[in-house]
């Protein structure tokens, strides 16, 4: 992506909202000091409750005992957090889950969001889209990402558990769709994780579900400290024999749509097979994540990188007390390290490659 198209997805996206949580951000990571502001942007885990079984997955699997599921916010709670949100200055916040329309106040939660100036995307696997597009139309909703495993109705079935996740998805899409009109909000986004076995017929998702989606997005399987698959599915791990096809595949995408030459996709397949050469390089430092980025997970559980909630909980603090404290920063500052060799990807990383120089650059940084 071009420093030209980045400026005018930013203009499009509310320049003017995105500038105060931003600079505040950049400020802090420059300067190594307590960030002052809001986080920029918040993912807001709802629930690790889900009505489908992806075999790529590990919550389901491993969150959702009875027990598990007691321990999460309670509707109250979540509203309570909403409330949170809404007195900071963060410019925008993702739903997510397990699969967060699973959840009674999910209408109350996204409205709130909405309701204090938010950019709001919702994750889901779209089987509920049907009831509630509707009311998302209503409140206008910004964007909704939608998960699928694979164009082929058996295929994605079987990924997901089961049977008939794709006729009911597809309907969940085509419900939103049709409520859209010209403005076409809420935008959809067909979002497909990457494996070894289905990395051949990229091109092919992007053909089918293009008529029906604004973006196909690609995320690559992963299996990190934030990421585990579920045990005994390691054949959907990317083996080294895949690198050489997977990059060509890659390059043929890029040159027949423009949308997927962004760094983000450029650099995806060093980070699936040679994930150590961008730490040695240089080229990879966690600069975004640590420093505009908040994340929530069920229990209330807050921490500046997807998985490590180490930050406190929002039972007991604030948001913004949790991200103005210095136990915040100087976990920041650890996830910037050079030791931190931890790296996941996702359509955030590739802000890290703009952010990098500037970061070097910096008299308060000792270990650029």
């Amino acid at each position: 992506m071009s420093l030209l198209n980045l400026a005018k997805q930013l203009a499009e996206n509310d320049l003017f909202g995105m500038a105060r949580p931003a600079l505040g951000n950049f400020i802090s990571l420059m300067t190594q000091r307590p960030n002052r502001g809001s986080p920029f942007y918040i993912l807001w885990i709802t629930t690790y409750g889900c009505n489908r079984k992806c075999l790529h997955c590990d919550w389901v699997w491993s969150r959702t005992s009875k027990e598990d599921l007691a321990r999460e916010l309670n509707a109250e709670e979540q509203l309570m957090l909403v409330d949170q949100i809404a007195k900071t200055n963060t410019w925008g916040v993702t739903i997510s889950g397990g699969e967060p329309l699973m959840l009674p106040k999910i209408g109350d939660i996204l409205h709130g969001l909405k309701k204090a100036g938010k950019r709001v995307n919702l994750c889901s696997n779209g089987v509920l889209l049907p009831r509630f597009a509707q009311e998302f139309h209503k409140i206008k909703l910004d964007s909704i990402t939608v998960s699928m495993d694979s164009f082929r109705p058996a295929e994605h079935d079987h990924m997901r558990g089961v049977p008939g996740s794709f006729t009911k998805t597809m309907a969940g899409i085509e419900a939103v769709r049709s409520l859209r009109g010209t403005a076409k909000t809420p935008r959809l986004v067909i979002k497909a994780v990457l494996s070894a076995n289905n990395f051949r017929e990229m091109a092919q998702w992007v053909e089918f579900f293009q008529p029906y989606a604004d973006a196909v997005e690609f995320q690559p399987i992963q299996n990190n400290l934030v990421h585990q698959i579920k045990e005994g599915e390691d054949a959907l791990l990317f083996k080294p024999e895949h690198e050489a096809e997977f990059r060509v595949l890659m390059t043929d995408l890029a040159k027949r749509w423009p949308s997927f030459q962004s760094p983000y996709y450029q650099r995806m397949a060093d980070f699936i097979f040679r994930p150590g050469e961008l730490f040695d390089s240089g080229e990879f430092r966690c600069l975004f994540l640590s420093s505009f980025f908040l994340e929530i997970n069920p229990y209330g559980a807050v921490g500046s990188c997807p998985g490590h909630y180490v930050l406190g909980n929002v039972r007991e603090k604030s948001i913004q007390e949790i991200w103005h404290s210095l136990e915040t920063c100087e976990y920041q500052k650890k996830l910037r390290s050079k030791d931190n060799r931890c790296l996941c990807w996702t359509y955030n990383s590739f802000l890290n490659l703009y952010l990098l120089p500037l970061y070097k650059r910096s008299p308060w940084i000792k270990d650029p």
